[in-house]
């Protein structure tokens, strides 16, 4: 099912990608905002399918982790980095920076699902951020045995009573659709049950509507 699913997406990605470039020739200037919404459009699908396979993965039990040792410090800044041309292009300044980093933000724990989960995090900020800013911090806590991921936006922000809402399959905050239509309410709740399943955690706290949001994601620091 999930080679059925994801291949014919790839093609229509690419072949929409092949055109915009020009790899068959000049297309005439009304045609490429057109072809960018196809290629938009089915990179949401894509992302959407995999959110529906992973809750598959995780309700069933057959999601694998594969642990290893790496500093999870330099991947998110390596992530911040390739992320940003995306915040510039909505006016949105993405900083990375290390706030009591004792060592080199080494984690214990599957290195593409961890990354998976911070990515998820800062395109959402990036996302529901109409202007401002979109700021990552890395930090740790050797008493706690964690590496801390702080994702801090200054968006449209979530309301107290509907904060613990936004981990729940299909829930999404009542201010969510103004700002971005196209989000499953999957997200989330695959990256929050992914950090705990790698003795993580997620977290959020925002001051309420047009305030902004900070989630943050823990993972435990490397013996």
């Amino acid at each position: 099912a999930s080679h059925q699913l994801r291949s014919p997406i790839t093609a229509i990605r690419g072949y929409a990608s092949l055109l915009i470039d020009g790899d068959f020739g000049q297309m005439p200037a009304e045609a490429k905002e057109p072809l960018e919404r196809i290629e938009q459009s089915s990179k949401r699908m894509a992302m959407s399918i995999e959110d529906y396979l992973n809750v598959s993965r995780i309700e069933s039990g057959n999601m694998k982790y594969n642990y290893s040792d790496f500093s999870l410090r330099n991947e998110v800044e390596k992530l911040t980095d390739d992320m940003r041309a995306e915040a510039i292009k909505k006016g949105l300044t993405l900083l990375f920076r290390t706030t009591d980093l004792q060592g080199q933000g080494m984690v214990h724990a599957d290195i593409g699902k961890a990354m998976q989960i911070v990515q998820n995090l800062v395109n959402n900020a990036i996302k529901y951020t109409p202007e401002g800013s979109v700021s990552v911090y890395v930090r740790d806590d050797a008493s706690k045995k964690k590496v801390f991921v702080d994702v801090v936006d200054t968006g449209v922000g979530i309301d107290a009573d509907e904060l613990e809402k936004v981990f729940v399959k299909f829930e999404r905050a009542r201010n969510a659709n103004a700002v971005n239509a196209h989000g499953t309410g999957l997200g989330l709740f695959v990256a929050i049950k992914m950090a705990k399943a790698m003795d993580g955690d997620i977290i959020v706290h925002s001051d309420g509507q047009g305030k902004g949001s900070r989630f943050t994601v823990s993972l435990p620091l490397a013996a």
